[in-house]
């Protein structure tokens, strides 16, 4: 994988990938889902909904100092109807934010942002408790009453937050040079930031803005979303028409726990089993996805082709003395290819 100076990699904006690094962080009673439509039917299907994941084309301001780019990205908020706050009324509203301190650890900052303002709720059916876990209540109560900025050298000096969120990188055999970067590599920088409920107002979690931004108040319960969706929405706006820059993630109450908790109860109407035995069903599913894609993820496979390449390059062919293995894949491969390049040109339907 390839690892920025600090030791951190990019990661997918993959709701699969947030879900499983919640989990083995520590944190219980959680999922992510991808947000395709802001319509009320969708946000419906996905409540309660806790908080919001914004990913967005972000362009670094540049020539410009770390306290400069803050500075315009303060500025942008107000664009949107923002307020910045204070260190002290944030804290005084029990808002956690912590700034992005290190390069690649957007993704990691914006979730860990959203889920220490997500209230811990007990409940009977144990499955279903939200807990931030053992890591990130020793993060938050040792961090208690700092500053963003000192909130984001403790993130990054976790250990755990750090291998999790590298084991979701690429890997890769290659180290590619930075300097070997195309300037329209270096342009496309995506950036994620949080959106959480909180004392009837949403606020808006960029780790690269000097401090929390209050977008005004929310109706109480899942009527923050609305709020929350008209800000993103207006956001967006501010990009040309037809931009294809961002990616919208719900963190939300796991699904299947509710799902089997009202399928067996004896309250739940029978009408409505059908369709959540449909709806549990689609979930395990997209647990059985996860454990494969991100099994896949962490897997190198790279080095086990290029070592059966050299066997297959080092075997010779019985009775075709000089002929690699290597070498009679390539041109049975050769001739296959041919013979389709010959029938497109006759016309013929090719399997």
């Amino acid at each position: 994988m390839a690892e920025d100076e600090s030791g951190w990699s990019l990661t997918e904006s993959d709701p699969l990938v947030f879900t499983q690094l919640l989990q083995e962080i520590g944190v219980r009673g959680l999922q992510v889902d991808d947000l395709y439509s802001l319509d009320p039917e969708t946000l419906e299907s996905l409540q309660p909904i806790h908080a919001l994941i914004f990913l967005f084309k972000w362009v670094a301001p540049t020539e410009t100092s770390d306290a400069e780019k803050k500075e315009e990205n303060d500025a942008a908020s107000k664009k949107v109807g923002g307020q910045l706050v204070s260190l002290e009324e944030s804290q005084d509203c029990g808002v956690y934010f912590a700034n992005q301190v290190i390069n690649n650890a957007c993704a990691t900052i914006a979730t860990v942002n959203a889920v220490m303002n997500i209230t811990p709720q007990e409940a009977a059916n144990d499955a279903e408790t939200i807990a931030h876990g053992a890591e990130l209540d020793n993060l938050a109560s040792f961090g208690a009453g700092m500053d963003a900025m000192t909130l984001g050298h403790i993130l990054g000096q976790s250990e755990l937050l750090r291998t999790t969120h590298n084991s979701f990188s690429n890997s890769s055999p290659f180290s590619i040079s930075r300097d070997a970067t195309s300037d329209k590599e270096k342009e496309d920088a995506y950036h994620f930031i949080a959106y959480v409920p909180k004392m009837g107002c949403v606020w808006e979690l960029d780790g690269l803005k000097s401090g929390a931004v209050r977008h005004g108040s929310c109706e109480e319960g899942e009527g923050w979303v609305k709020k929350a969706t008209e800000v993103i929405q207006e956001r967006i706006g501010t990009y040309p028409p037809g931009s294809l820059m961002f990616n919208l993630l719900a963190i939300r109450s796991a699904a299947i726990p509710r799902l089997e908790r009202l399928i067996a109860s004896s309250d739940t109407p029978s009408s409505v089993i059908p369709q959540l035995q449909e709806n549990l069903l689609q979930e395990q599913e997209k647990l059985h996805r996860m454990k494969l894609e991100n099994g896949l993820r962490r897997s190198n496979s790279v080095g086990m082709i290029l070592e059966c390449l050299k066997q297959m390059s080092k075997e010779k062919v019985q009775g075709d003395a000089g002929k690699s293995r290597l070498e009679e894949a390539m041109e049975k491969a050769r001739v296959i290819g041919n013979e389709k390049r010959e029938k497109r040109m006759k016309g013929m339907d090719v399997d």
